[in-house]
């Protein structure tokens, strides 16, 4: 299929990880432009403040899906309406659903129907009806080797690194510091630079490199942001 096909990327919140971001974005775009590019959770939760910052950073759109009642969600009534409204637009030839949720298996057939790409996004544990409904389905969690010269590649291939410099700068063994890290990094990866790597701040790295957390800690009368190897 031609890579300019216009197509829209929705995503469900509350069933997809921030860090599998880029590699949604990837997949997309082997088959087609994302025109329309969205994501859809409860932005009042805590819990999606890793998703606000993946979605800043790749000019994705935050759609509000509000929780009325405990232990419910809306996220995937509110990416449907807009799915259908898309549709009914005509402004795209193609989706991608980012989910592994079964609730999604109806919109995809009503896509399907009308002629259009329908790409589909999430794990393993994703039912088939919903699989087999898409013109073409991706798996999370299968190893995808990044292509080469990437943000992704160098990122993958300098890890190790990343994780010496984590255990010198750290004197704990399970945390560290930014303003420790910069000088260290320098020091043992020749040329360094964070650009090459697609990330504003070596806090986002770290992040992305799927064994730390951010975590707030008080340092005085401030607060300070440092890494976490995750537990």
């Amino acid at each position: 299929m031609a890579n300019n096909l216009p197509i829209a990327i929705l995503i469900d919140g509350d069933n997809a990880s921030p860090e599998k971001l880029n590699e949604v974005i990837r997949f997309a775009t082997t088959h087609g432009n994302p025109i329309i590019k969205r994501i859809y959770a409860d932005w009042t939760k805590p819990s999606f403040n890793r998703w606000k910052e993946a979605a800043y950073e790749t000019s994705f759109r935050l759609i509000e899906a509000p929780s009325y009642v405990s232990k419910k969600n809306t996220t995937d009534i509110a990416l449907v309406i807009d799915a259908m409204d898309i549709l009914l637009a005509g402004t795209v030839k193609g989706f991608c659903i980012v989910s592994s949720d079964s609730d999604y298996t109806l919109l995809a057939q009503r896509i399907r129907e009308a002629g259009l790409l329908i790409l589909g996004y999430g794990e393993s544990k994703t039912p088939l009806s919903f699989v087999n409904t898409c013109t073409k389905f991706q798996y999370s969690d299968k190893e995808i080797l990044p292509a080469e010269n990437t943000p992704a590649f160098f990122l993958q291939r300098d890890a190790p690194l990343f994780d010496k410099v984590f255990e010198k700068a750290s004197t704990d063994g399970e945390t560290a510091s930014t303003s420790v890290m910069g000088s260290l990094l320098r020091k043992h990866i020749p040329k360094y630079n964070i650009r090459r790597y697609q990330c504003k701040t070596l806090l986002i790295l770290y992040e992305r490199l799927g064994k730390y957390e951010i975590i707030e800690v008080q340092e005085g009368k401030s607060i300070k942001k440092i890494i976490r190897l995750k537990k």
